[in-house]
């Protein structure tokens, strides 16, 4: 049995039917390479093999009584992987637009919160015949880098090899506590809440004290990089406004981009890959905007995950990150303006998530009970969001994976797409994911809000043609 983090918890108290919090990553496989028939049958037995490397997989939620801690995850007796598998086709002519269609589909349905919360998919009838996979677990259960270092323990670096996280399988499942037992085991946590709470404010006053200071003893020859972005700051945007009727639908879009051209544009332009990613992100949605009439005057609010795991973490698949506040500017109209404007702020805010020595994110929601981040969640449904500024206006997370391919049971994975899981007044969030000498770019948003999605990965392309080809001006 485990007790889920507070910010694991968050994660299950925004979940509503019509924002579910699950994400999904949706890879695309050779099949060729496979020495056996690559079909679901052959995919579940090398997944049963790997259960044990992946805990998440056989847990499932148990609620405390009257909400007095948060829930724990416990081995879930009746667990059948046969549950969660699911097979379909894809309409001809089995392109990406084809495929993005039904991973929207896909997205869009709950998941079973009866049973370990997590499902796949298994994809057939892509060009070239080509086979994908859809594997949908919620965010309450893993982030964006535990999930990629979950999923890659399934794969082997060669097409017959053994996968990387296989292990003998000793799991034996203990009966399910009774409210009772629950009651009784979160009484401690109850009476520490009060120092937790202690604890969290002080490092919530120390990161308002630090960035008081910042701001009191800046420069006037130093503007703002634009790294102290505001919660709640930032436009209205039609991305941010809520869906109040039925359950939204989701819409991917993506860019394929080589690392190459990546790499080439950071050593020309002297940034990082994340800011490359956050600087192409910045002209697919000024685009974007552009075409929908809603191009505000200034910079819009963009938050950044950071990945903050340390080398104790390894094999923990729960959320260890925080955010950092940008302000993306979509107003600029140069390329390299946008660059250098995004490099400046990036660097300036990593510097202070490091000083800070505290997760503002994680702290927040110690102060607050899950049941008051409930409520303010559900009068964001009801209308308040569409009077208040969204937290972010988007959002773009950078998550590495490995260099060289891998193989499942067999099958090279060519590319991964990550869909984003999404909140209410923050429809639209980007997603890069690098492996194996390319950048795959995933825009999520929401039918309903951000029509012509594939409108924002064409623009990166040409960001990106426009980067490669462009010198930086020369300073003084």
């Amino acid at each position: 049995m485990k007790r889920l983090s507070d910010l694991d918890t968050l994660f299950l108290t925004l979940d509503n039917e019509r924002y579910p919090l699950h994400g999904g990553g949706l890879l695309v496989f050779d099949p060729s390479t496979s020495p056996e028939p690559w079909t679901l049958a052959h995919v579940r037995d090398h997944l049963i093999r790997l259960l044990p490397v992946m805990p998440p997989l056989r847990r499932r939620l148990v609620e405390v009584p009257f909400g007095l801690a948060a829930p724990v995850w416990v081995e879930d007796p009746e667990f059948n992987i046969d549950d969660h598998l699911h097979t379909l086709g894809i309409p001809a002519p089995g392109g990406d637009r084809e495929l993005a269609a039904v991973a929207d589909e896909i997205g869009s349905l709950p998941i079973d919160w009866r049973r370990p919360l997590w499902d796949l998919w298994f994809l057939e009838g892509l060009a070239d015949g080509r086979k994908a996979i859809i594997l949908r677990m919620h965010h309450a259960a893993v982030d964006g880098m535990g999930g990629v270092e979950m999923i890659f323990q399934m794969f082997s670096a060669e097409p017959g090899g053994e996968a990387i996280g296989a292990k003998e399988d000793d799991w034996k499942p203990e009966p399910v506590p009774s409210q009772g037992e629950m009651f009784v085991r979160a009484l401690p946590t109850v009476v520490m809440r009060p120092v937790r709470t202690v604890r969290a404010l002080a490092g919530l006053g120390g990161v308002i004290l630090q960035r008081s200071i910042k701001s009191a003893t800046r420069s006037e020859d130093k503007p703002d990089t634009g790294s102290g972005a505001r919660l709640f700051s930032g436009p209205r945007l039609p991305f941010n406004e809520i869906v109040h009727h039925g359950i939204p639908h989701k819409a991917m879009a993506w860019a394929n981009i080589p690392m190459s051209d990546v790499k080439k544009v950071r050593e020309l332009h002297g940034c990082t890959v994340n800011d490359v990613a956050l600087a192409i992100s910045a002209a697919g949605i000024r685009r974007w905007l552009i075409d929908h009439d809603a191009l505000p005057a200034g910079p819009i609010t963009c938050g950044n995950p950071v990945n903050t795991r340390t080398v104790s973490d390894t094999g923990q698949f729960e959320n260890h990150f925080a955010i950092i506040a940008l302000q993306l500017p979509v107003d600029a109209e140069d390329p390299l303006e946008r660059l250098s404007i995004i490099n400046a702020a990036t660097t300036e805010a990593k510097e202070s998530v490091k000083s800070s020595h505290t997760n503002v994110v994680e702290n927040i929601f110690q102060v607050f009970a899950p049941g008051f981040t409930e409520l303010v969640v559900n009068g964001l449904l009801a209308g308040l969001g569409d009077k208040t500024p969204a937290a972010f206006n988007t959002l773009v997370t950078n998550v590495q994976g490995p260099p060289l391919p891998l193989y499942l049971a067999g099958a090279k994975l060519e590319r991964m797409h990550i869909q984003m899981m999404q909140v209410p007044g923050m429809s639209m969030i980007v997603a890069v994911f690098t492996y194996s000498g390319q950048m795959f770019v995933t825009v999520t948003g929401h039918r309903e809000n951000t029509p012509d999605i594939w409108t924002i990965p064409e623009e990166m392309y040409k960001e990106m043609a426009v980067l490669m080809s462009t010198k930086p001006a020369k300073t003084r």
